[in-house]
């Protein structure tokens, strides 16, 4: 009796089957789901669906810059180079040469009027070469206004007026002054002339 009662003291108690189980609980650690409770770095992916299947694809980033296309600027270049302004041109200057050639009567007559040596002119003529930025706006009012002068007197006197004194431009020739101011003047003293009577 006396060696079983200091096993009985000895012994320790038994612990009750709630407690065990509850400190068992709380030293274990708690399975946690998955990504709960924790940041993850890895970039957060965006589900597609294909078909009836999710799939998931990185998100893209809203602050990621798009590379620039090569062809796109080359693009770019090729336009702007199509842009720079060209040396001036007039694609019908030779009809237009030959017309006043004719009505002027000839190439040296028209040459002696644009001040341009006669060898130009047919050159227009031809295509071989094309007028140059000075005389290519002259060549174009010429035509203009000396058609307008036809209109009022016929040949030769259309020619005689263009290259004769004129009252009506204090004295100048109209040709002078279609080269200096344009064709403006030299329309007005056309009407003025034909509707005063006086050349």
């Amino acid at each position: 009796m006396a060696g079983t009662a200091a096993k009985a003291s000895v012994a320790p108690a038994p612990a009750a089957k709630g407690k065990v189980t509850e400190t068992k609980d709380a030293a274990a650690p708690r399975a946690l789901a998955p990504g709960a409770g924790v940041q993850s770095t890895a970039p957060r992916v965006a589900p597609r669906s294909i078909g009836s299947a999710a799939v998931h694809q990185p998100a893209r980033s809203a602050v990621a810059a798009k590379p620039a296309r090569s062809g796109t600027v080359a693009s770019s270049g090729q336009k702007a180079t199509s842009r720079r302004s060209l040396p001036a041109d007039d694609p019908l200057a030779p009809q237009r040469t030959r017309w006043l050639a004719d009505a002027v009567g000839g190439v040296a007559k028209l040459a002696t009027m644009l001040g341009v040596s006669t060898s130009q002119p047919s050159r227009w003529a031809t295509g071989e070469e094309r007028p140059g930025v000075i005389v290519a706006p002259l060549l174009i009012d010429l035509e203009h206004v000396l058609a307008r002068v036809r209109l009022v007197w016929s040949d030769p006197t259309a020619t005689t007026w263009m290259s004769s004194a004129n009252a009506h431009l204090d004295g100048a020739r109209p040709i002078d002054v279609l080269a200096l101011h344009g064709p403006g003047p030299v329309l007005e003293a056309l009407d003025a002339g034909a509707w005063g009577g006086a050349v």
